[in-house]
């Protein structure tokens, strides 16, 4: 994921995504091939970027390659893409184009004559062709906002749309239609709580042109006052706003989450280690002081956490000093002696602060008074820790809800 303007209504700070230019590498994986000529011989090796702006909602690359072969190739937006092996011809053409938002929105192509055992490094430029408007709202656990529905308004020369709201993954979503370029738009935001009062709205009018196809807006924090700021692509010289901070101050009940965890590491991967991994689920910057993380709610069982500040809808992994812990990990002297198995007795993660818990995790025996358990893996080989879909976060009792990957310690993950 233009000129700043204040907003009418408020709440806190709205801050754009910078759209930045990437490369997007494709290559010889193809879905349709057909050779259309000459006999074999000696190929060349060419390697395809693609500068484009980034944008939300990418569906997909599609190139097409025509020359001595005819290639179809149709990448994923997460897809890395490969190199390709082609053979000689004097014209070679190769057309790009990416879709997003379930539309075509950039396109570019290049010519050039490829010989025999040559390396060949190609850009092609992409244009955006039209544009569209991404706002996303995060709600937070519980949505303290009261947000219950939402409209945006999009007008200008050519009309005037209206786009609901719609919530996914603990984020109320606008999405627009694909908008033509070159226009002056104004687009108006409002939501409103469960009795259908108004509880924020804002306006905004500016340029849609091929350096900013999608003004990507961002609500961080919905407060007294809230101010708009759009940001361009870094090369085309425009300032990004920085997002201003929510507010601070120290966790409760419902705030945090324990997301994942690491008890019983593979001791043959140097590269792995103990972690109790935390997500702030608020909207507000949470200080985490005069914490713990341990297998009960007694201080003498847990581990005291080093003061630090927890940003809003961010993860964090709890773990000791050692050296292979990342720096930024490093929150705690030790850990406490969690149980490596779930198979005979009760094994408990709890975090908690100031005497009060504010979550726990059991993935020991079933029981009389544990009737279920969060998956844990014992495979001695193959170490795999269970993550929370974060998008389930007030079913995390379900064991549903929990998944068993490959450890990802400080990103929360939505388990498939």
């Amino acid at each position: 994921m233009s000129p700043l303007k204040k907003m009418k209504n408020g709440a806190a700070a709205l801050a754009a995504c910078a759209c930045l230019a990437s490369i997007w590498n494709c290559g010889s994986d193809t879905q349709e091939h057909e050779t259309v000529g000459g006999a074999e011989t000696a190929t060349a090796s060419v390697a395809l970027r693609f500068s484009h702006v980034e944008v939300p909602l990418t569906d997909s690359l599609v190139v097409d390659c025509v020359g001595a072969d005819t290639l179809h190739l149709s990448l994923g937006p997460k897809d890395s893409g490969f190199d390709l092996d082609l053979f000689p011809h004097e014209h070679w053409k190769f057309s790009a184009k990416l879709y997003a938002n379930g539309a075509l929105m950039q396109k570019g192509e290049i010519e050039t004559r490829l010989d025999a055992g040559s390396v060949v490094d190609l850009s092609i430029p992409m244009h955006a062709v039209v544009g569209f408007v991404y706002v996303e709202i995060p709600l937070g656990f519980g949505n303290p906002a009261g947000i219950a529905s939402g409209l945006l308004q999009v007008e200008s020369t050519n009309g005037t749309f209206e786009f609901p709201m719609q919530v996914e993954e603990g984020s109320a979503i606008f999405k627009s239609g694909m908008l033509p370029l070159g226009l002056e738009y104004t687009f108006r935001l409002s939501l409103a709580d469960s009795s259908g009062t108004n509880i924020y709205s804002m306006e905004q009018t500016f340029l849609l042109d091929e350096s900013t196809p999608v003004p990507e807006l961002q609500i961080n924090s919905l407060r007294a006052k809230v101010s708009v700021s759009i940001g361009k692509a870094e090369d085309v010289e425009m300032e990004i706003p920085l997002t201003l901070p929510a507010g601070k101050r120290r966790p409760k009940a419902g705030d945090i989450v324990v997301s994942e965890f690491l008890v019983n590491p593979n001791k043959n991967d140097s590269a792995l280690y103990e972690f109790v991994e935390i997500y702030n689920g608020s909207n507000d910057s949470l200080i985490i002081e005069n914490c713990f993380v341990g297998k009960t709610s007694l201080e003498r069982e847990s581990a005291a956490i080093e003061p630090f500040v927890l940003s809003p809808r961010k993860a964090t992994a709890i773990a000791d000093t050692s050296a292979k812990v990342p720096a930024e990990f490093r929150h705690a002297a030790a850990l406490p002696a969690f149980n490596k198995s779930n198979s005979s007795t009760g094994a408990s993660i709890v975090f908690h602060c100031d005497g009060e818990i504010l979550d726990s995790v059991y993935y020991g025996k079933v029981d009389s008074l544990h009737l279920s358990q969060v998956p844990f893996s014992t495979n001695s080989s193959t170490t795999k820790s269970p993550h929370l879909n974060i998008g389930a976060w007030d079913d995390r009792e379900n064991p549903e809800n929990w998944c068993l990957d490959a450890p990802t310690p400080g990103a929360a993950t939505f388990c498939n």
